[in-house]
């Protein structure tokens, strides 16, 4: 009877709405299904469904509320209020609902929580046999790191010392110390340097008899071990640091609520096995696991990676992005993407490319000309495509993997290297994939054309694979600007 529901409200709301993705009708049902039998279901959405997907998802809720959870990340969250429950109100659903943890969840309304609230009412035991639904869930480990991230800040330090007097002169010798350490290994003005877990160990040992009781230093020294890893972040005009603690494998931490928990998980990228390799259980299982949409039906992607491009640890290879990008952008009428995760060579590029092209060329803003050049991160372009007007193309001068001058990145690639696993096709190949697909989602079927400029698309063998995970596309052999 849900099924049935919820079929006719959605074809409602598309006489009203005229946005239409074809399979929605089957995700609707699918989700009904999910709701009513209470299965582990793993659907993976085509690319090309981009937003069209959240009335197969909020049409069978509003109709079935019943112990239901619903986790969304900042962006999905204003995604959610700002723009679907409005076009379900004017089709006359109601969605039904209770926020955040202030309130004391009940059965009968949907619980929409973000992933900050997920962690704390998992601490407070509030989310026994219930329902748990995660949209987008190919960021579910990055958005649970960042939630249970512990930041130190030299203000902590005081208070610490401040409550703690009678250590003051063992604390302060700790600080000192790593801030020796940490301005010597500084090589720039907003470094990010790795700190030995065990440098908290010891501070929590000189505390044993009275360790503090409020936040942050509480929950620090109670999750600290080798599953986590800790960094500083310099700021040398201030000349202080702030200390940072996240953990390497956070849906470990939360395999409990998720094993004995009903899962629902949606994806638009498909890539599950970061998911599992940060789980860790044998004993977990999605009973429905649902492919959306053939990706050889939607519009082709038109690509361009030139044969001959040199390595990124070439000596030539930053004059050749610059002549590339410059190339690319002449006569352009609409927005150009370039998308750089590596600040400082994204820094470079803006300013280099500046010189060239003016007040045109900006870096992550979406206050643009009708021409404009943005120059971004992969996320930063994720979280504000839809604030943007469609570009005339996308370029990626490097492909996006995962830098190991990032911490956390370089602590689990050697967690997985003591593993003897391999990190680079079990972590990060799978974390670039995601990140490039989910860049390149808006784009398909709007006549947006991509340049990748990186020589190893052509001369290494992942490089193929990247081929197969962006098909269709059409290959632009000659690419002249007009």
């Amino acid at each position: 009877m849900l099924e049935v529901n919820s079929h006719k409200h959605l074809k409602k709301y598309y006489q009203k709405n005229l946005a239409l993705w074809p399979h929605n009708l089957t995700l609707t049902r699918l989700i009904s299904r999910s709701l009513s039998r209470k299965d582990n279901t793993f659907i993976k959405l085509s690319s090309d469904s981009r937003n069209f997907w959240w009335p197969g998802l909020l049409i069978p809720l509003c109709l079935h509320n019943n112990k239901i959870v619903l986790i969304l990340s900042e962006r999905q969250y204003r995604r959610l209020f700002e723009v679907e429950l409005p076009k379900l109100s004017s089709s006359r659903l109601g969605f039904d609902y209770v926020e955040g943890i202030e309130l004391s969840p009940s059965d009968e309304k949907i619980w929409v929580l973000k992933y900050q609230d997920l962690i704390f009412a998992n601490e407070k035991d509030l989310l026994k046999n219930r329902q748990l639904i995660f949209p987008e869930s190919e960021f579910i480990s990055s958005e649970l790191r960042v939630s249970m991230s512990i930041k130190i800040t030299p203000e902590d330090w005081e208070n610490l010392i401040a409550s703690h007097s009678r250590f003051e002169a063992s604390i302060i010798e700790v600080h000192e110390r790593l801030s020796r350490s940490l301005f010597n290994q500084s090589l720039r003005s907003d470094a990010v340097i790795r700190i030995d877990f065990r440098e908290l160990l010891a501070l929590k040992e000189i505390l044993k008899d009275d360790l503090p009781s409020v936040m942050p230093w509480q929950r620090a020294f109670n999750v600290v071990n080798n599953g986590w890893v800790t960094w500083a972040k310099i700021d040398n005009q201030k000349l202080s640091w702030d200390w940072y603690i996240e953990p390497l494998l956070p849906l470990q931490i939360l395999s409990g609520l998720l094993s004995k928990n009903t899962l629902l998980m949606l994806t638009n990228s498909g890539q599950s096995d970061s998911f599992f390799l940060d789980l860790n259980s044998k004993k977990f299982t999605f009973n429905v696991k649902v492919e959306l949409g053939n990706k050889f039906d939607q519009e082709p992607i038109p690509l361009f990676v030139p044969k001959r491009q040199p390595l990124p640890n070439t000596s030539n290879f930053y004059r050749h992005i610059i002549r590339q990008c410059q190339r690319l952008i002449l006569g352009r009428t609409h927005p150009t993407i370039i998308l750089v995760d590596d600040l400082q060579l994204r820094l470079q590029i803006t300013s280099e490319l500046a010189g060239e092209f003016g007040l045109r060329v900006v870096h992550e803003t979406t206050n643009i000309e009708t021409n404009g050049i943005v120059c971004c991160s992969c996320n930063w372009w994720i979280a504000n495509q839809y604030n943007l007007p469609t570009p005339d193309q996308l370029i990626f001068p490097v492909i996006p993997l995962p830098t190991l001058e990032l911490p956390w990145i370089a602590a689990k690639v050697e967690m997985l290297k003591h593993q003897g696993r391999d990190w680079f096709r079990e972590f990060l190949f799978p974390e670039t994939l995601v990140i490039l697909l989910k860049s390149l989602a808006i784009i398909r079927g709007k006549d947006v054309r991509v340049a990748i400029l990186d020589g190893r698309m052509r001369y290494r063998s992942w490089g193929k694979l990247i081929f197969e995970a962006l098909e269709p596309w059409v290959a632009l052999e000659r690419l002249l600007p007009y």
